[in-house]
């Protein structure tokens, strides 16, 4: 079969939406279909690229300043270059993955040439909206983005998410579309409870400890202050340890806040690891903690899980049915 996926936020660019879309295109490949990307490019030209078997094209694009740490791309009226890969490819179905032009695009070029759309939903509007997290227009800039995000997916003819309470979430909301609940993947070749990270220890000096692990992006919709926040109560009982790994914009903050109570000296901070050394981290925790509430699975504590870690997330979202369904811990918002 021919696949087409459309997307604003593709590999390399580290966020849920892009690592799943990424290995689900991987795993169609592997399985014998012709499997194409349209995704923005990283400067404002035209490229094509070649990754492990798949084609991405890459329309012209220019970065969003000051959102996200300036890892995200905007490609501005790319009707006709997607018009022209449709009709060079024909796909025989196309799977949009996020709700922005190239999607759009797609849509309106699949709906002339009579191509069934699926659409993938990785997406909440607490993603979208997190610099605007503090804006007094927040509720209602939340409102009319449900009505977007619904609006554009009662036109594709399926819809995917990535867990029953997303699907629910969205037809709470309005949509109509067809939806089916499919969880995210790991590549358990990668994510796999015997591999050795000793090394990583030694590398950021991270004391033999009981180790409590947050990773992935540090920005205000993952709430991470809730975890940093309570590790004076956590150090009363146990003498542990806390790993961030990842990189965002409350990152400075979030390392000031441990100075400010006190327990910087049970904290470590450091970038992400690439992805020879990343699935190798979680072998030094003994609990992983998600405490962002604005979450359709989230496929970082799938990797926790797959590695034989325990969970510890909040009841809100979707991410309890992991914790439920592997006896992790569940805890309530902002506790």
């Amino acid at each position: 079969m021919k696949i087409l996926f459309t997307t604003e936020s593709y590999y390399p660019i580290i966020d849920g939406g892009a690592i799943a879309q990424h290995r689900i295109v991987h795993e169609l490949i592997k399985k014998g279909h012709d499997v194409r990307v349209i995704a923005p490019a990283f400067s404002f030209k035209n490229t094509v690229e070649d990754e492990n078997g798949s084609t991405i094209y890459r329309p012209r694009a220019f970065v969003l300043p000051f959102y996200m740490n300036n890892k995200y791309h905007f490609t501005p009226f790319p009707l006709l270059y997607v018009k022209r890969i449709i009709e060079e490819f024909t796909p025989d179905v196309i799977n949009v993955c996020s709700p922005y032009p190239i999607s759009i695009c797609a849509m309106i070029a699949a709906k002339k040439k009579h191509i069934p759309v699926v659409g993938s939903i990785h997406i909440l509007p607490e993603n979208i909206l997190a610099p605007f997290f503090s804006s007094a227009l927040y509720p209602t800039l939340v409102k009319y983005t449900w009505s977007y995000l619904i609006y554009f997916y009662n036109h594709v003819n399926w819809a995917t998410v990535p867990t029953q309470t997303g699907a629910v979430m969205y037809q709470r909301k309005g949509m109509k579309t067809p939806v089916t609940s499919i969880s995210n993947g790991v590549n358990t070749e990668m994510f796999k409870p015997t591999n050795k990270g000793e090394y990583l220890r030694e590398r950021f000096h991270i004391p033999n400890k009981p180790l409590i692990l947050y990773t992935r992006r540090i920005n205000q919709e993952k709430n991470v202050d809730v975890l940093v926040k309570a590790i004076p109560s956590v150090l009363k009982n146990i003498d542990a340890h806390f790993l961030f790994c990842g990189s965002g914009g409350l990152k400075p903050e979030m390392m000031k806040l441990t100075q400010q109570l006190g327990v910087d000296d049970h904290t470590t901070f450091i970038d992400f690891l690439d992805w020879a050394d990343y699935p190798n981290i979680f072998t030094l925790a003994d609990v992983f903690v998600m405490p962002a509430e604005s979450e359709l699975q989230s496929i970082v504590t799938l990797e926790a899980i797959a590695t034989g870690v325990p969970p510890v997330v909040v009841n809100k979202g979707a991410v309890p049915e992991l914790a439920s369904a592997q006896k992790g811990l569940i805890f309530e918002p902002q506790d």
